[in-house]
């Protein structure tokens, strides 16, 4: 009786029709994994942070006369407790983290809050010199793993602070209620809130206008409205986002 069969040869073509079709579309299911959960954690963050805004306000007050003061002395040192007056008073008590700490580099007084998911949130305020400050930026890192501390905001030779992985390995959030200029119109009388200072206004087209440094495109430096591209996208990242993150 005859019996049918594959030769080696067919089957060492077939493996390697399927190893090539494997090759092609693993990488493309990794990152759609990737994509989806840094989705669901920028998504978790906002609500996160907005809970704990109106949990604060039942303390502190309306969030619009907070103030947050990082003032430094004549050798740029800042003062420490002052500084405290900002994320770890208005926020770390109202948000379920596995620890924080805080740290002072080139950018300000920074406070990191890790989560127990494995994301870490940072909140900065600037330092100022003397007087009070009515904003707080934050930097949200959905894997935790792309943080480093010793690195963060770290600054290039001609002065500028470093973006280079924002939209891809940490998103930009602000947190301005009281500041009510042109610059700051998305975030005055809001909570924390994509970054969206000097953004014209809330569309695609002006998050990635060519030229800007603040735009989400491969060519801009800064990059920090890619936050609010993903936002104005119902929290999803586009099909044809620039980058992919991390």
């Amino acid at each position: 009786m005859n019996k049918n069969g594959f030769t080696l040869a067919e089957v060492l073509i077939t493996l390697g029709i399927i190893g090539v079709v494997a090759s092609m579309t693993l990488p493309v299911l990794i990152q759609n994994n990737k994509n989806k959960e840094v989705e669901s954690r920028l998504k978790k963050v906002y609500s996160v942070m907005n809970q704990a805004i109106l949990m604060s306000e039942l303390d502190n007050g309306p969030k619009e006369y907070w103030q947050f003061s990082c003032s430094t002395d004549e050798n740029d040192n800042v003062n420490a407790d002052e500084c405290k007056q900002g994320v770890e008073k208005y926020f770390l008590p109202y948000v379920k983290s596995t620890k924080s700490e805080s740290f002072v580099n080139s950018l300000g007084y920074n406070t990191a809050i890790y989560f127990s998911d494995g994301s870490v949130l940072v909140g900065k305020i600037n330092k100022t010199g003397s007087g009070a400050s009515n904003a707080l930026d934050f930097y949200f890192y959905p894997n935790g793993k792309n943080f480093n501390k010793d690195t963060f905001g770290s600054t290039a030779e001609d002065g500028t602070h470093s973006r280079e992985d924002c939209g891809i390995t940490f998103f930009a959030f602000r947190f301005a209620p009281a500041m009510d200029v042109a610059l700051n119109k998305f975030h005055y009388k809001k909570g924390f809130e994509p970054y969206k200072f000097n953004l014209p206004n809330l569309t695609k087209d002006a998050m990635t206008a060519s030229g800007n440094s603040y735009s989400c495109t491969q060519n801009a430096t800064v990059k920090v409205w890619c936050t609010a591209l993903i936002q104005l996208n119902d929290w999803k990242i586009p099909n044809d986002y620039p980058f992919k993150v991390k």
